[in-house]
């Protein structure tokens, strides 16, 4: 199962610099997200039998690996990495900015990144194990410590190595509690560099063809697929709720728009927090969520061995 999975991850990882050879915009475009749904659907096939944590772990590895296929296809053109640092993008950062990978740069910024990234992941891993302790399942209530360890913390710590190394990364996860509306959380505070994947592969051409409101549909609607398979797919539950969330905040930001101005902060959080039982249905949050928390029995065990 492992090596079925690390073939499909290494598929949708070269799945970039050789359809980005490809001169149609149009062909690349289609056949790398044919290759994605085909992977997505091998992966799937080969951890059937797995617990639902485990398959959520494969798919979005898989996952994981043909995004940034696809990325680096749409970015590339005269454009290119060289191997070894296309291999650092695809396997060793989350983000989806090849270009931060081009060049090297001396002098960068960096040991802020690893305090706050270090402080993180601290606060996030005794929030966590405070949750544990407690036998608290409320999804906001695990959600945020886990995030708050992971998104802010481990992911920023990377940034600072890699900027430490001369790549100029940008933070992926910016202080959502600046955020002015949906449309300033998402596109600017929550995870920019899955924001500007699909900015770049589904909204720019939906907007290019059928008017900028509908790219923005275009980019939460497949943000919502793209959560089902993440989400939904693993438990084989509560499909369709993640695809729901993802489209009334599409609806919002276009209503944002044709205001001509923003929400606001208090209304964009609200927005995104209380329905998050939808973006993670009942099943994802008992098999999943819970299920990581109970690493925290491992290492109770482990003491009292």
């Amino acid at each position: 199962m492992i090596i079925a999975i690390l073939l499909l991850v290494l598929i949708g990882v070269a799945t970039g610099p050789l359809l980005a050879k490809v001169r149609s915009i149009a062909l690349r475009r289609g056949i790398v997200w044919l290759v994605l749904a085909a992977i997505i659907l091998g992966a799937d096939f080969a951890v059937k039998d797995a617990e639902p944590l485990w398959r959520m772990v494969a798919i979005c590895c898989v996952l994981l690996g043909g995004m940034k296929g696809l990325v680096y296809a749409e970015w590339s053109g005269s454009k290119s990495l060289s191997l070894h640092r296309y291999g650092i993008f695809a396997f060793l950062w989350f983000g989806m900015d090849p270009g931060s990978f081009r060049v090297t740069r001396d002098g960068l910024s960096w040991k802020q990144d690893i305090v706050i990234g270090s402080l993180c992941m601290l606060i996030g891993t005794f929030g966590a194990w405070l949750v544990w302790a407690m036998g608290w399942r409320n999804i906001l209530v695990m959600f945020v410590p886990m995030s708050l360890g992971f998104h802010f913390g481990a992911l920023r710590v990377l940034k600072g190595g890699l900027r430490a190394a001369g790549f100029p990364v940008r933070t992926l996860f910016p202080n959502v509690m600046e955020a002015q509306g949906i449309g300033d959380f998402w596109s600017r505070r929550w995870n920019t560099g899955y924001s500007q994947m699909m900015q770049r592969s589904v909204g720019r051409p939906f907007g290019a063809r059928f008017g900028q409101n509908a790219g923005i549909m275009a980019v939460f609607v497949a943000s919502g697929v793209l959560h089902e398979l993440a989400i939904t797919l693993p438990v084989r539950s509560g499909f369709g709720l993640p695809t729901l969330y993802f489209t009334i905040h599409g609806l919002l930001v276009v209503i944002e728009r044709t205001w001509g101005r923003p929400l606001g902060k208090i209304p964009a959080l609200l927005a995104v927090a209380l329905p998050m039982g939808w973006l993670f249905p009942p099943d994802f949050q008992s098999e999943v969520i819970a299920k990581c928390l109970e690493v925290f029995d491992f290492v109770k065990k482990w003491q009292g061995a």
